[in-house]
């Protein structure tokens, strides 16, 4: 978006300092999978994802509705694929000079033990592979297995209250 600010905000508080020493982040490329995936630039896309979101959450409506016009200009490929295997695939190589996130909300719960297990092997061996110029880091809302962890926010059910921890 090119400096342009986000229409889509977590909203929360900041507890101390950012904890990236003032890094600048600019994403160079987006992409996922989902054993059904949603076009949320489609109509029938859009009815979907509303179709999540119980009506009386009104703040919640309008970031989705941000969110789905956002998706409309900033695309993120999402292939139907399983985690295990499109996450093997994306992460066969370090990429010099960008850091790899590896982000998801609430997913492990929902794989069988066998494929949250690929799942962190995966992670643990693309970590192996990263290095100082192709850091990896795993992004997640839930727990996950070793290396180093650092906590940088909690935040409530569905992202709400997000606070930031230095």
């Amino acid at each position: 978006m090119d400096g342009a600010v986000s229409r889509v905000v977590l909203a929360g508080e900041m507890q101390g300092e950012w904890p990236f020493n003032g890094a600048t982040v600019e994403v160079v490329a987006r992409s996922g999978c989902d054993l059904n995936p949603v076009d949320p630039t489609t109509e029938d896309g859009r009815l979907t994802l509303l179709s999540f979101t119980w009506p009386d959450l009104h703040a919640r409506l309008r970031q989705l509705a941000a969110a789905i016009e956002m998706a409309k200009t900033v695309p993120a490929k999402v292939e139907r694929a399983e985690a295990t295997e499109w996450l093997a695939r994306q992460l066969t190589e370090p990429r010099p000079g960008t850091a790899t996130i590896v982000f998801h909300s609430i997913v492990l719960v929902y794989m069988s033990p066998e494929a949250r297990s690929r799942f962190e092997e995966t992670l643990a061996e693309a970590g192996a592979r990263a290095t100082q110029d192709a850091p990896l880091a795993w992004v997640s809302m839930e727990r996950g297995p070793g290396g180093e962890r650092r906590l940088i926010s909690r935040a409530g059910f569905h992202g709400a209250q997000v606070t930031l921890i230095s």
